[in-house]
C-alpha cells in the first residue's frame, strides 16, 4: 500500500515542483503594472538568483541520472572514457564566446549561451528514451533559463535555433547506436550539459 502511495505521489511532487521552477524563473507582474499599457511589453528584470536556481536544479537532475546509471561507483560518474572518442558536436564554450573573464563581452556572451542551450534540447529529447521525467525536467528548466537571458539580449533576433530537420537526423543517428555507446553517450550528454552550465553560472556572475 505504501509503495502504492509512494508511486501515486512522485508524478505530482514532479509536476508541483516544475511549476515552482517556472513560476521562480517568471514572477507574475503586479495588478498596477499589468494595467499600465507603456510597461506591459517591456521584459521583466530579472535576477541572478533566478538564473542560479534553475542552473542549480539541473545540475541535481544530472546527478539523478549519474547516480541511476552508475549507483555508488564512483569511477562510472566520474568516468572520462566518453570523452576520448566522439563525433558529436555538443555545444561547448571558446575564448571567442565572449564568456570568458579575459575578453568578457556579456552581448556575444549570452548569444552563446541562449544558442548553445537550444543546442543541448535534442541531446535531452534522446535522454527521455532511458531517462524520460529527468530529461523533461531538464528540458523545461533549459528553456526556462533561456527565456530569463534572453531578457538580457540587445538584439534576440540573432539568437539561432537548430534546424527541425538537423534535429531529425541526429536523432535517429543516436538511436541507431548499439546499446554501450548509447551509454556512453549518454555520459558525455551529461558531462557536456555540466560543462557548460558551470561556464554559464561563472559568467552570469559578472554580468
Amino acid at each position: 500500500m505504501n509503495s502504492l502511495c509512494t508511486s501515486a505521489f512522485r508524478p505530482v511532487a514532479f509536476s508541483l515542483g516544475l511549476l515552482l521552477v517556472m513560476a521562480t524563473a517568471f514572477p507574475v507582474p503586479s495588478g498596477e503594472d499589468s494595467k499600465d499599457d507603456t510597461n506591459s511589453n517591456r521584459p521583466q528584470p530579472t535576477s541572478p538568483n533566478q538564473t542560479e536556481n534553475l542552473i542549480k536544479s539541473i545540475f541535481l537532475e544530472i546527478s539523478e541520472v549519474r547516480n541511476k546509471m552508475c549507483g555508488n561507483d564512483d569511477s562510472c560518474k566520474n568516468s572520462k572514457e566518453a570523452l576520448t572518442e566522439n563525433n558529436l558536436n555538443l555545444p561547448k564554450m571558446v575564448e571567442k564566446d565572449g564568456c570568458f573573464q579575459s575578453g568578457f563581452n556579456q552581448e556575444t556572451c549570452l548569444k552563446k549561451i541562449t544558442t548553445g542551450l537550444l543546442e543541448f534540447q535534442i541531446y535531452l529529447d534522446y535522454l527521455q528514451n532511458k531517462f524520460e521525467e529527468n530529461a523533461k525536467a531538464m528540458q523545461m528548466r533549459t528553456k526556462a533559463l533561456v527565456q530569463v537571458l534572453k531578457q538580457k539580449v540587445k538584439n534576440p533576433d540573432e539568437i539561432t535555433t537548430p534546424e527541425p530537420t538537423t534535429n531529425s537526423s541526429l536523432l535517429a543517428k543516436l538511436q541507431s547506436q548499439s546499446e554501450w555507446l548509447q551509454t556512453t553517450t549518454i555520459h558525455l550528454i551529461l558531462r557536456s550539459l555540466e560543462d557548460f552550465l558551470q561556464f554559464t553560472q561563472r559568467s552570469v556572475r559578472i554580468m
